[in-house]
């Protein structure tokens, strides 16, 4: 299913709202079966920020010889990343469709999952800017971490936001939601480290 450039610039619109707390946003979204299934398409549009990502994390493992690039085994590297993105992609919403009956989600689990993906976009900026100056050398490894600790703080804010009116839900819920994409992501980041050796 092919995305059009309307469809991405209503979704970034709608996503731009919910940073600021205006539940209008959701209508930017479309909301429908064929959208949700469009809305995993934006994981191609976060190649670029990906890409950034794994090459900021390689030039810190290099500024803290913690490897040498003649022997970074840099296949392994690259194919655990890509597995762990499409990983990381879907888990939540496979693990969310389980449980979406049970905690009581199964209305607002479609508009959710579409609105989470989506707003994926959004959410790369801050990480995006941190890793851009950090591979310019604008910015020296402790301070990349810490924007990138910034920014990540600031994601959740907006994750637990997104969850809040997206589902319609209650601060627990919407923060279990929150606390549960973190520590899948968290598990997933383990395993790809694991993979290649890092």
């Amino acid at each position: 299913m092919l995305v059009s450039l309307s469809e991405i610039r209503a979704a970034l619109d709608g996503s731009w709202l919910l940073l600021r707390n205006r539940p209008e946003g959701m209508t930017y979204f479309d909301q429908s079966i064929q959208g949700f299934w469009r809305s995993f398409s934006a994981v191609f549009l976060l190649i670029p920020a990906f890409l950034l990502s794994a090459l900021a994390e390689k030039e810190f493992y290099f500024s803290e010889d913690m490897f040498q690039p003649d022997t970074f085994p840099e296949g392994a590297y690259w194919t655990a990343q890509f597995v762990g993105l499409a990983v990381d992609w879907v888990t939540l919403p496979i693990l969310l469709a389980v449980l979406a009956v049970p905690i009581g989600i199964s209305k607002r689990y479609v508009p959710f999952i579409v609105v989470r993906n989506w707003t994926s976009l959004l959410a790369s900026v801050p990480y995006l800017i941190t890793y851009v100056l950090f591979l310019l050398r604008i910015i020296p490894p402790g301070v990349a971490v810490l924007l990138s600790f910034s920014s990540l703080l600031a994601v959740l804010w907006y994750r637990y936001l997104v969850a809040r009116i997206a589902l319609q839900a209650t601060i627990s819920l919407a923060a279990g939601v929150v606390v549960l994409d973190v520590v899948l992501t968290l598990v997933i980041s383990q395993i790809v480290g694991n993979l290649w050796g890092g």
